[in-house]
């Protein structure tokens, strides 16, 4: 790599550093870009060089996590037994949410269509690779699960859109605090273990009436 090229991925790593610190100490939407310039030690013009915009700032970060976290997943899934694979996946992200709840406020911001409509193309196409990562990986996961039943892929997609209906809640969930204030409060990990099982219950439930009455959802 050219000494220049080096330069360009240092200054460019320190900036994520130091977006990360700010962030953990104050509200992430108040920080400005001359305080990441300021902590990461260059000059505001050059964080500009690096990220167009407060919103590529913070694409990039949600995906540098969810990438990171996708391997994560995908070794535990790799390494478990297949029966518990995707109830132990669902879990351990659930647990990775609430270990970096910047993140989880910061996907939250970033799945909104504005804010999508606002972001540069590139890290546009690169939020819709990575959401096709994922998907493969539920589709992996899902044949396991079902011990390699024959699901089309419209089948899944309908299946995911289900799942990705309770992930979400769990990240508001967790965004918001957790369950302090209500009259019958849960902790956030007995709350995990619920909605895991619900997941998993409903997958299947719902997989075998897929596999049952396929007219029916045509």
């Amino acid at each position: 790599m050219r000494l220049q090229d080096q330069l360009f991925e240092q200054r460019e790593n320190a900036i994520l550093t130091a977006a990360r610190q700010l962030f953990s100490e104050s509200p992430w939407d108040r920080v400005t870009i001359a305080e990441v310039a300021i902590a990461a030690g260059i000059g505001k013009g050059t964080v500009y060089k690096h990220f167009p915009s407060k919103e590529a700032l913070y694409a990039r970060l949600v995906l540098d996590n969810s990438l990171q976290n996708l391997h994560e997943l995908r070794a535990l899934h790799a390494t478990s037994a297949p029966q518990e694979a995707m109830r132990q996946v669902i879990r351990r992200s659930f647990e990775l949410m609430l270990d970096n709840p910047i993140h989880t406020q910061l996907c939250l911001h970033c799945d909104r269509p504005d804010f999508q409509e606002r972001l540069e193309a590139p890290y546009r196409l690169q939020f819709f690779d990575i959401e096709r990562q994922y998907q493969a990986f539920f589709r992996d996961m899902l044949s396991v699960t079902l011990n390699n039943q024959a699901l089309t892929q419209a089948d899944c997609q309908n299946l995911l859109w289900g799942v990705e209906a309770c992930v979400n809640g769990v990240m508001a969930r967790i965004a918001s605090g957790g369950f302090a204030h209500w009259a019958e409060p849960i902790s956030l990990h007995e709350y995990f273990a619920r909605v895991s099982d619900f997941i998993i219950a409903g997958l299947r439930t719902q997989a075998a009436d897929l596999l049952a009455h396929p007219s029916r959802h045509e």
